[in-house]
């Protein structure tokens, strides 16, 4: 006899369902018909845990915000330099995007922001708290000497979310014609040169 699943995992495997026909086709490519293919049951089961589609874009953007926030903020509770809390988590970050290219092409579209205030709104506090993650790295960074002392916390932390949005919607307008690591690498390298302290200016903080 087959086990029956649970609710949790029948509505993690539609989440999962939802990102993938729009990582194939956008937002507009979501429908209950689509996700109901897609997820491999009847559209009488996705109606039975979720009411209606904007039902399904809160939960996407739910799963989003814990996939990439709640990431981040477990990294920065690690046992590891600031500078290297911040390079696991723009890595992170960037491997979300590749493996799931439905996760940029649904925070870039102005059909779910625009339609769904409550996702908006998700969203919008979700990268709030992310900033604010990142802005209490780079302000340690400085406190500790591994950043220059000069640059603003959060400005800092916004530039470097900054490259993974532009970086994000390149990828996706381009249609992933380009390796994302490679490209995250170049930027990552070039982002550490600017904001770390030179290592002499270091060596004299010992």
């Amino acid at each position: 006899m087959i086990a029956k699943k649970s609710t949790k995992i029948r509505k993690e495997e539609i989440i999962q369902a939802a990102l993938d026909v729009i990582g194939r086709g956008g937002v507009r490519a979501l429908t209950i018909a689509t996700l109901a293919e897609a997820a491999g049951m009847s559209e009488a089961n996705i109606y039975r845990h979720f009411g209606r589609k904007d039902d399904v874009f809160t939960a996407v953007a739910e799963y989003i915000s814990s996939a990439v926030m709640e990431k981040a903020a477990t990294i920065a509770m690690e046992r590891l330099s600031p500078i290297t809390k911040m390079e696991a988590i723009f890595f992170s970050h960037m491997r979300l995007i590749q493996e799931r290219p439905g996760v940029p092409r649904f925070v870039f579209s102005e059909e779910v922001h625009i339609g769904n205030e409550k996702v908006a709104q998700t969203l919008s506090s979700r990268i709030g708290n992310y900033i604010e993650t990142v802005t209490g790295l780079v302000s340690a960074g400085i406190q500790e000497g591994e950043l220059k002392a000069e640059l603003s916390s959060r400005e800092t932390a916004a530039t470097m979310i900054g490259m993974i949005q532009f970086t994000a919607l390149r990828w996706t307008i381009g249609g992933g014609d380009f390796d994302i690591s490679v490209e995250a690498a170049r930027l990552w390298k070039n982002f550490y040169n600017i904001i770390r302290t030179a290592p002499e200016m270091t060596d004299s903080l010992r």
